[in-house]
C-alpha cells in the first residue's frame, strides 16, 4: 500500500514467527486464532478460525494492510516523519511493531522520542539499543533487532553508520558466556558502544542523592545505575538515564517486592537492595520448552530453533522461545500430525531429530540458476543459501527459501552496498560477492 515503507516490513519479517495455518493464541489457548505474520482478521475483517490455512502470498498482504492500517498513522505524527527516507521511517516502523504503535512521546520512551523529534541521527543507535530489556532473558534478542533497525536506518542517512562495534556483532556468531542474557559476542559490544550525546544529565556518584520523580526529570550516571540495576531484577525499564515515569513506576514495583514502602524514592535502603544479586532461575534440563512468560531462553531453545530452520522453516536462532518460536513449533507439529500445542516435549523432540522420508519438494537444477524475484515465487536451497549469506552480511531477510520481494529488497540493498549493479538478480557477480 502506498507509504508503508518496505525495509520496515522486511524488518518485521525477519523478527516475527510465520504460520500458514491458523493457531490459537498462545497466552489464552483460545482467542484470537492467529495465522500468517500474526494476523487475526482476513482481509474482510472477519476473524480467523482453527483450519483455516492461508498461502505465503496472503499472509503478505494481510501484514500489509494491518501496517497500513494500525501502525502507520501514528508514526507519521512523528515531527521528522515527512523528512525522512523509506530506510528511515522502515526501521522506526519496526521499532513500533515491536514496542507498541504509540511510542513516540510517551512514558518510558522519552530518550528516543527526543533523537527523533530533533533529528539526532548520530545518536540513533545509541537510542534504539537502550530499549532492549537489559538483565532480561530476551535482552539478546531485543538487542539483535535494535541493532538491525538502527542498520537499515543509517542505509539511508548521509554521513552516519552503524559503529564498527555494532558491523562486528551483527556479522558475527554467538558463543555463550557466563552470563545467562548474553553471548560472548553481545557484552564485546556493549562494552564498546556508542552512547547518546547531549541531553544527559551531570555525572553523579551512585548513592550520594535521593533519586525520584520530579519536574524536570532528574538525569545522570546514578539514575542510569538504578535503571541497570532494575533491569536485573526483571524490571522493563529503558537505561538512559533520565528518572521518569516508567523509572519511578519500576522502583515502586521493586520496593514491593523487597517488602519496602512503596514511595518510588531511591534512598540507602532501597539502593542497598538493588546491590544486591537477584535469585538465579533454576537450572533447565531436559525440559519441556513453551511460550511462557517471562519467556524461557537457553542453550536447548537455541537447539530447538536450529532444528527447525534445517526443515526449512522460518525461525531467528536467539535461543529466545518468543511467539515467532511457538508459531514455528506449532507449524512443524501440524506438519507431522502431531497436536499442534506448541510445547517441546519427548514426542516433538523425537520428530524434529528424525529425516523427513520425503522431503519437501525443492528445485533441483543441474547448474547454478540466476535467481530472481518471479511469479510464482521461486524456491529451494540455493535461495536460502543466498539468503543465509546476506544475512551474514548484516541485512535483515528471511532464510526460508522462497525468494519473495522481501528477499529482492535484500539483494538490492547488498547489491548497492558492494558497489554492483542494483537489479536484484543474483548471477555470477552478486554471487561471488556473497560467497556462495
Amino acid at each position: 500500500m502506498a507509504g508503508v515503507p518496505m525495509p520496515g516490513l522486511d524488518l518485521i519479517k525477519t523478527f516475527e514467527g510465520l504460520s500458514l495455518q491458523a493457531y490459537p493464541d498462545p497466552k489464552t489457548g483460545n482467542l484470537p486464532i492467529t495465522i500468517g505474520w500474526g494476523s487475526t482478521r482476513d482481509k474482510n475483517g472477519q476473524p480467523f478460525k482453527l483450519g483455516d490455512r492461508i498461502t505465503r502470498e496472503e499472509a503478505d498482504a494481510l501484514l500489509m494492510a494491518q501496517v497500513a492500517n494500525n501502525y502507520l498513522p501514528p508514526q507519521q505524527g512523528i515531527a521528522a516523519w515527512a523528512a525522512m527516507n523509506d530506510n528511515q521511517r522502515g526501521a522506526i516502523l519496526s521499532f513500533a511493531y515491536n514496542l507498541g504503535a504509540y511510542f513516540y512521546g510517551a512514558s518510558g520512551f522519552e530518550t528516543i522520542s527526543r533523537v527523533l523529534r530533533n533529528q539526532e541521527w548520530h545518536n540513533i543507535e545509541a537510542a534504539l539499543i537502550l530499549y532492549r530489556n537489559p538483565g532480561t532473558n530476551v535482552e539478546e534478542g531485543l538487542l539483535r533487532r535494535r541493532l538491525s533497525e538502527a542498520n537499515v536506518f543509517l542505509a539511508g542517512t548521509p554521513g552516519v553508520a552503524l559503529s564498527a562495534a555494532g558491523q562486528k556483532y551483527l556479522a558475527g556468531g554467538r558463543t555463550p558466556s557466563g552470563n545467562r542474557y548474553l553471548s560472548q559476542e553481545a557484552q564485546a559490544y556493549l562494552a564498546n558502544r556508542p552512547t547518546v550525546s547531549g541531553g544527559g544529565g551531570v555525572p553523579t556518584a551512585p548513592g550520594s542523592r535521593l533519586l525520584s520523580l520530579t519536574n524536570p526529570y532528574l538525569s545522570g550516571q546514578d539514575v542510569q545505575q538504578v535503571q541497570q540495576a532494575l533491569g536485573r531484577w526483571g524490571a522493563n525499564v529503558v537505561a538512559d538515564g533520565y528518572f521518569g515515569p516508567a523509572t519511578a513506576i519500576a522502583v515502586e514495583q521493586f520496593q514491593r517486592s523487597q517488602g519496602l514502602p512503596a514511595d518510588g524514592v531511591v534512598g540507602p535502603q532501597t539502593w542497598a537492595r538493588l546491590q544486591q544479586s537477584p535469585p538465579a532461575p533454576p537450572p533447565a534440563q531436559n525440559r519441556l520448552l513453551r511460550l511462557t512468560t517471562p519467556l524461557t531462553s537457553g542453550s536447548d531453545v537455541l537447539t530447538l530453533q536450529q532444528a527447525l530452520g534445517r526443515l526449512g522453516i522460518a525461525v531467528t536462532a536467539d535461543g529466545i522461545f518468543g511467539s515467532g518460536t511457538d508459531r514455528a513449533v506449532r507449524q512443524f507439529q501440524a506438519s507431522r500430525g502431531l497436536t499442534a500445542d506448541g510445547v517441546v516435549g519427548p514426542q516433538t523432540w523425537t520428530r524434529l531429530q528424525q529425516t523427513p522420508s520425503t522431503p519437501p519438494p525443492q528445485p533441483a537444477p543441474s547448474f547454478i540458476r540466476v535467481l530472481r524475484l518471479a511469479n510464482p515465487y521461486t524456491r529451494g536451497n540455493d535461495v536460502r543459501a543466498v539468503q543465509q549469506a546476506i544475512a551474514r552480511a548484516g541485512i535483515p531477510v528471511i532464510a526460508d527459501g522462497v525468494f519473495g520481494p522481501g528477499s529482492d529488497r535484500a539483494v538490492r540493498q547488498f547489491q548497492a552496498s558492494r558497489g554492483l549493479t542494483v537489479d536484484g538478480v543474483v548471477g555470477s557477480l552478486t554471487r561471488a560477492r556473497l560467497g556462495v
